[in-house]
């Protein structure tokens, strides 16, 4: 086993409360009426908690915690050092103001590909950092080289085909023939992560990352938007998701691999529920128990019946203890 090196690591998260009416009403304003309807994926349950809790308790090697919002801040964020348990720097708000500093025109902006692109501009940001969504957690106790073996990045990812050689896609192209009009394709999360490996040069097969935190170097993502910007400006043009936008995270991924610079790992299995699975719920409580889920993931909350949703607060607080502060509120 390599010895761990001492890194400077920090996290990176994207988060924003859907509820805000203010919010709302600028998604409403800006993306030419294609909100219709208060989406789960901006909604806030008080997730973020529990992952800044996890990263206390299992990560305490991490540096400092970034929260990229748009004019807004988790409530209760400010209970953590309250508590103790953390110094008062060590969550750090960043607007998107400051992320887009030059590149004001493309907001507002409610689109992840977008804001993604941006995270190396965050100041004073590590050069190793693990960025994820708000709606992740650590479940059990990790060190830097879990992330960074020698001060590389781990991708947690398998090689795969790309689209045009799945058998799927040709009986989907052969249907599509019979039909009058061709469907709109979407701008899936396998397909921007093919784009993005084409980026960086790789046209056959490429790593398919799962929904997990990744780690990054901020050096790789700056000097390749330094050296291509027309890139980035394409990139972050668009408020909503679009089929043009590549995944940033597989553009950096590729990046490293070209260069040898980067480990690809096996996935990690995670304890992942979600409201369209409720039969699972006692299974995620059974997982966030053990020790043989490194993450877990609680996928809009808001969706759960009140007791499936009592039922997974009752488990991460059992689960964090007393790194999730009790002046946190906490709706059921």
């Amino acid at each position: 086993m390599q010895p761990s090196i001492d890194l400077s690591v920090d996290a990176v998260i994207a988060w924003v409360d859907g509820s805000d009416p203010k919010h709302f009403a600028k998604m409403q304003e800006h993306l030419d009426g294609h909100v219709l309807g208060k989406s789960t994926r901006y909604a806030n349950n008080g997730e973020i908690y529990y992952c800044i809790a996890s990263i206390l308790k299992f990560a305490p090697f991490i540096r400092r915690v970034w929260i990229v919002t748009d004019s807004q801040k988790p409530q209760f964020i400010d209970e953590f050092a309250r508590a103790g348990l953390c110094e008062q720097d060590f969550i750090q708000v960043v607007d998107h103001k400051t992320l887009f500093a030059g590149f004001e025109g493309v907001l507002p902006t409610f689109n992840a590909r977008t804001i993604e692109a941006m995270l190396w501009r965050i100041p004073e940001l590590s050069e190793h950092y693990i960025y994820l969504n708000d709606d992740f957690f650590m479940n059990k106790r990790l060190t830097p080289d879990f992330f960074f073996r020698n001060g590389l990045p781990v991708i947690f990812g398998k090689w795969v085909p790309p689209e045009r050689w799945r058998l799927k896609t040709f009986i989907r192209g052969a249907l599509r023939l019979k039909k009058a009009s061709q469907p709109n394709r979407r701008p899936t999360y396998r397909l921007a992560h093919e784009l993005g490996a084409n980026i960086a040069g790789f046209t056959g097969k490429f790593v398919l990352v799962d929904h997990l935190p990744h780690p990054l170097r901020k050096s790789t993502q700056q000097a390749f938007y330094q050296s291509q910007p027309e890139v980035l400006r394409k990139q972050i043009k668009f408020r909503s998701r679009s089929l043009e936008q590549y995944s940033p995270v597989a553009l950096i991924n590729h990046l490293e691999i070209a260069t040898r610079n980067a480990y690809v790992h096996k996935p990690v299995d995670i304890a992942y529920v979600t409201p369209h699975a409720l039969i699972l719920v006692y299974r995620f409580a059974q997982q966030v128990r053990s020790q043989h889920r490194v993450f877990g993931c609680i996928q809009s909350l808001d969706g759960f019946p009140a007791s499936a949703m009592r039922l997974v607060r009752k488990v991460m607080k059992q689960k964090l203890g007393r790194f999730l502060p009790e002046t946190i509120v906490l709706d059921d």
